[in-house]
């Protein structure tokens, strides 16, 4: 790889300067480690991104989106994970943030232009577009550009859509009125034209076209630019970081996996009443069929009710008849031992299987409590013991004191504890009082619910 290389040389010319001056300490300044060499030191890609139907999003308890999925293949390609940082819709502010270096990508569908490219780095295309005009389907179809005279069209604010109008009205000597909306997502702006509210927009075509499946009043007018290259954005100096792109989009591109995220994303024909479609849904912040229920049971545990329901997607993603093979039943995952201690007794029903689930879970809080772990810690302490027990939690809390560590700190003491209670040298110690422990499952269990509340977090 080419960090390795890097490394190679510099070795090098550290020999090459104590041969060359013959001085017992040569003055040599290492270079400032590149973004990339930052990423993998780390083992975390940060990235920004926009919250919509097709770039990122959370429907029916499941992260998904083009550039989301998109983004955690190239984590996954560099091995590591991935770290959604910010979330927003206004390229400009976002671009802005990169060049301050608050993110590490800017993932979203972004128009490369010459300006733009003076400012930030691009990757290489990831797919190409065009620029079109969508009008309501009320209003006459406009058939040629010069239509377009007297007109209002609206536009996102921070598009590169503005430029294109006004060489338009320049080259023809037309009048177009453009009128830039700030703090709306192209979305919002395409249920504006479905509903009548305004009657014509700028936007690209794949959009439109994933868009018209569901807002059935939208139509497609004019082409008004073509081949238009969508990229991703990184640090204008991260060079590394943008050749490791490029790499890995030719790998993906060359294997089928960016034609086939396109056509999910862009050319799903499968058409669905606007009312229950994924942009109504996310408008209400729905997670699942059980957010009024969970909503309710997390005010006992005084619990963000978006963590309780990461924690239920984790444990049945939302199947209110899911059994595992050691007989955990419902939407909690609760065994007949548990509902007994509860004193329920139906626990295959959703209300009181999350009943019983948030009893022991409320449980675990004051038992951690006790040993005096602060509230934001003992969230990550209560989701380990919900998935191994408490025991095998105190196991690891031992071990990591015995070790030199934070009994009291999840990440990077603990939970490394956790993670090995597997391997002979840490469930065979006398601390380890609870023996053999799958801590490697325990381990991941903690993290994937705090990364799904993370998305949970991400919903508008």
């Amino acid at each position: 790889m080419t960090i390795r290389k890097i490394a190679v040389y510099i070795a090098l010319l550290v020999c090459y300067a104590c041969h060359t001056t013959g001085k017992e300490n040569p003055e040599f300044i290492l270079p400032e480690p590149s973004l990339l060499e930052k990423i993998l030191e780390t083992g975390t890609l940060n990235i920004s991104t926009f919250y919509n139907t097709t770039d990122y999003y959370v429907y029916q308890g499941i992260t998904r989106g083009f550039h989301y999925d998109l983004a955690k293949d190239f984590a996954r390609y560099l091995g590591v994970k991935l770290q959604i940082i910010e979330v927003n819709h206004d390229a400009d502010t976002a671009m802005q943030h990169l060049r301050e270096g608050k993110f590490d990508l800017l993932a979203i569908s972004l128009t490369q232009t010459p300006e733009r490219n003076r400012k930030i780095r691009f990757s290489q295309p990831i797919f190409h577009t065009e620029e079109v005009l969508v009008q309501h389907k009320a209003q006459k179809k406009l058939e040629d550009i010069s239509e377009l005279h007297g007109k209002e069209i609206f536009i996102p604010k921070s598009s590169t859509y503005k430029e294109v109008l006004q060489q338009i009205q320049d080259s023809l000597n037309i009048q177009i009125y453009i009128t830039e909306i700030d703090q709306c997502s192209y979305e919002d702006m395409l249920h504006l034209v479905e509903t009548g509210k305004i009657h014509y927009m700028v936007i690209d075509k794949n959009i439109a076209k994933a868009s018209g499946l569901t807002m059935k009043n939208l139509t497609p007018s004019l082409s008004l630019k073509e081949n238009i290259s969508i990229s991703w954005a990184t640090h204008p100096d991260a060079v590394l970081l943008t050749q490791e792109i490029d790499t890995w989009l030719k790998q993906i591109r060359k294997s089928g996996k960016l034609n086939y995220l396109y056509h999910r994303y862009f050319n799903n024909h499968q058409s669905v009443s606007h009312q229950t479609s994924k942009y109504a849904l996310l408008k209400k912040g729905i997670i699942s069929p059980y957010d009024s229920l969970l909503k309710k049971e997390s005010k006992r545990l005084n619990w963000d009710w978006r963590l309780l329901a990461a924690l239920v997607f984790s444990e049945s993603q939302f199947n209110p008849e899911a059994e595992s093979e050691v007989g955990a039943y419902g939407l909690m995952q609760i065994i007949p031992e548990t509902a007994e201690q509860y004193n329920v007794s139906d626990y295959f029903r959703p209300d009181s299987n999350v009943y019983a689930g948030v009893e022991y879970l409320r449980y675990l809080d004051r038992f951690f409590a006790a040993q005096n772990i602060d509230s934001t810690e003992r969230v990550k302490f209560t989701l380990a013991a919900y998935n191994a027990g408490a025991g095998h939690v105190l196991d690891a809390m031992r071990l990591a004191e015995k070790y030199g560590k934070n009994p009291h700190i999840w990440t990077e003491n603990v939970d490394f504890y956790i993670r090995h209670k597997n391997k002979p040298e840490y469930y065979r110690d006398t601390l380890a009082k609870n023996g053999y422990c799958n801590g490697p499952q325990t381990y991941h269990y903690v993290n994937r619910v705090l990364e799904v509340y993370s998305d949970y977090k991400n919903m508008k």
